[in-house]
């Protein structure tokens, strides 16, 4: 399907978590590609989460490569650029984490397919993330839109540790 959307001129997103076979013959396909923290470091042997992201981008040609952090947020490098966004806290304390990477992505591309900027776009992921993990189950707590953007507006996020 990668290789369709990609000749077809389609933005092809993925959220890549672990290493598997295949995978190095998909990247080049990807254009928004978000992993895990864990592994642009597998994929490319360097340790420093930021040089790790510019090896990823010069390796596969991704036009936005970037990770998910947890509680530190969210790190893209797109256009030369770092852009850092910072989680947001939990409402009531997280319960359950189990599909907040998914929620992050879900996030993300409705920032995009809005037409938001992609620090905007971040930000809606973080705060998908959060409200996911407010509840147990992966979709149990995902917000409706306007639920989003109001606590895009007016929730706390946590310190930035970058």
């Amino acid at each position: 399907m990668a290789q369709a959307a990609h000749k077809a001129k389609a933005t092809v997103s993925a959220d890549i978590d672990n290493a598997y076979e295949g995978l190095l013959d998909l990247l080049p396909l990807i254009d928004i590609l978000i992993t895990s923290r864990e592994l642009p470091h597998r994929l490319t042997g360097i340790a420093d989460e930021r040089a790790s992201l510019v090896e990823m981008k010069a390796r596969y040609g991704c036009a936005l490569v970037g990770m998910t952090m947890g509680k530190r947020g969210a790190l893209l490098y797109c256009e030369g650029q770092f852009l850092a966004a910072p989680a947001y806290e939990v409402p009531g304390g997280c319960r359950d984490t189990t599909g907040a990477g998914d929620a992050f992505h879900a996030g993300f591309l409705y920032g995009l397919l809005r037409g938001e900027e992609i620090d905007t776009s971040m930000r809606l992921a973080n705060a998908t993330a959060a409200l996911k993990c407010r509840d147990l189950g992966a979709r149990t707590a995902l917000p409706d839109i306007a639920e989003l953007d109001h606590f895009v507006n007016n929730g706390p996020a946590m310190p930035q540790e970058y």
